[in-house]
């Protein structure tokens, strides 16, 4: 047991950039607009190589939570889940730890066939390895989506100036500075997790003004609109199409 627990990890940075970029061309399954991707599992560690029991019963986690329970050498699981952000860990069946079988956390756009293989690198350290292709759906997409945003609330509904600057943060970046009423923006960005929050252009937090996190899928078409509820509190609501 104690070889199986003491090689060195590997690093992931490769497995992470497979995942979100892989291009191979494979037949779908999970439509892009089903907001779902394929997932494939397979336990391909054969025990006996590290001297220990032939199946090798693991558990798998995702995002924290038990996924699949006493998996061995040998299974292998295919099913979907929605695009989202995703973490898995593996661990032997009495809790242990297995930090070198982890990966993400890591975003998975929809329409993807994702394959998670269970192997041994030649050091014989355990590890996930992940491959991604794009379905043909997505192949024939450019992988964004478009996005519009305005500001409509007039200060003077506030008690304020007019203008009502405002500062938009995307995912805690600055992405739209001075912001006024009346202003509106339209871009593209890729499909991803975001989340939008909006300050006074002082920097006063608006807490009411947090859009997310919030998954946008490719060639959605996002409409994003600063308004007062009947209340006069500051929203953001948002239409995605």
């Amino acid at each position: 047991m104690k070889k199986l627990l003491t090689r060195k990890n590997l690093t992931f940075l490769g497995i992470i950039g497979a995942l979100l970029f892989a291009a191979a061309f494979s037949v779908p399954q999970a439509s892009a607009n089903s907001g779902e991707f394929n997932l494939d599992v397979a336990h391909l560690i054969n025990g006996k190589q590290l001297d220990i029991d032939k199946e090798l019963p693991v558990n798998v986690y995702i995002n924290n939570q038990l996924a699949i329970p006493d998996f061995r050498f040998g299974d292998k699981i295919s099913t979907t889940l929605p695009a989202g952000t995703y973490t898995i860990d593996v661990t032997l069946l009495d809790g242990t730890p297995l930090p070198s079988m982890t990966v993400g956390p890591v975003s998975i756009p929809a329409g993807v066939d994702v394959n998670v293989k269970a192997l041994l690198a030649n050091d014989e350290t355990p590890y996930l390895n992940v491959k991604a292709s794009e379905s043909e759906e997505m192949m024939m997409s450019d992988g964004t989506f478009d996005v519009k945003v305005r500001h409509s609330i007039d200060g003077r509904s506030l008690g304020m100036k007019k203008a009502l600057p405002v500062n938009v943060y995307i995912n805690g970046a600055l992405a739209i500075p001075d912001f006024r009423f009346g202003d509106s923006i339209s871009t593209s960005m890729r499909a991803d997790t975001y989340t939008i929050t909006v300050t006074l252009a002082d920097g006063t937090p608006l807490p009411s003004m947090t859009l997310g996190p919030v998954d946008l899928p490719a060639d959605a078409d996002v409409t994003i609109n600063a308004k007062l509820t009947a209340d006069k509190t500051p929203i953001l609501f948002a239409q995605v199409k």
